[in-house]
């Protein structure tokens, strides 16, 4: 739980950290050069994960590109809270998936749950600075719809090393990162060149920290645990990345955002703990899992 904890702070302080970089960085390159810093911190000191790189490499595309490509381009016109606040929809999608390829079925309850969840995501999208930000807005929640799916494909890599996952996904996503970049930005080589050195330290923080120290630790507890077990977590994201936005960024809040939230973490609440209540009633007196 605490490791739990601690991964959802770190990941906060990355959309933070991302916000912050993007003002000088566009998204697409910026990200880029986040994944350079991993496989350079990493790969040379992690074996080939034979027979599983075809999996790193889809891996690559839904949390690679998908969620955190378009995340990084979304957080350029979104504020950090926005952003924190959507990603909680990867709870619902992540079930929504499970249903669909692992015939994992669900309740009324977590039905409720994902609609309510739904709809206080859309009285955040709906807040008036996302008006001229909107194709951003979805954009951050297709990011979260891959991140639920990535979640799911993690179970098939539960024997590799978290390393060598982190490290070789950066390796197939680093190209596919760049192509973007190339076809939908402008200037990124001297944005890259003339980059101040808080905005290197961000992208440090991001590579090292972040995606080695908090995706390490994330990576060992999916693969141990139900999804419902992990995701829960995930509420404390909204939590560390408002106050971070506050603190650091001088965002401000409003009703939109408020209201939003709250309804968003009460819908993905009710999916969470209704799985955790039924896990706890099926589990047999003196045999709790460990």
């Amino acid at each position: 739980m605490a490791l739990a904890v601690l991964v959802m702070a770190v990941w906060a302080s990355n959309i933070a950290a991302a916000r912050f970089a993007a003002a000088e960085i566009p998204g697409w390159a910026l990200i880029t050069v986040r994944m350079a810093v991993i496989v350079v911190t990493l790969v040379p000191f992690v074996a080939i994960p034979r027979g599983y790189m075809w999996r790193i490499f889809w891996l690559s595309v839904t949390m690679g590109t998908l969620h955190f490509g378009l995340m990084f381009v979304a957080i350029q016109h979104i504020h950090v809270g926005t952003a924190a606040l959507i990603i909680q929809t990867s709870v619902p999608f992540a079930l929504l998936l499970a249903l669909i390829f692992f015939k994992e079925r669900f309740g009324w309850y977590r039905a409720a749950g994902i609609l309510i969840s739904f709809f206080g995501v859309a009285l955040v999208v709906g807040e008036p600075r996302l008006s001229d930000s909107l194709p951003y807005a979805f954009m951050a929640l297709i990011s979260a719809l891959a991140f639920g799916g990535a979640n799911l494909q993690l179970r098939a890599l539960g024997g590799v090393s978290v390393f060598a996952i982190n490290g070789w996904m950066a390796v197939f996503a680093i190209p596919q990162m760049a192509l973007m970049s190339i076809l939908f930005e402008t200037g990124q080589v001297d944005a890259i060149a003339n980059a101040s050195m808080e905005t290197w330290i961000a992208i440090l923080h991001m590579g090292i920290i972040v995606s080695i120290v908090g995706h390490g630790l994330w990576y060992q507890l999916v693969p141990k645990y139900q999804t419902n077990q992990t995701m829960p977590f995930t509420l404390l994201i909204p939590v560390f990345g408002v106050s971070m936005g506050i603190v650091l960024l001088d965002e401000t809040l409003n009703w939109h955002i408020i209201a939003g939230g709250l309804v968003t973490i009460a819908g993905v609440a009710i999916i969470v703990f209704r799985g955790a209540g039924r896990r706890t009633a099926a589990t047999p007196s003196g045999n709790a899992p460990d």
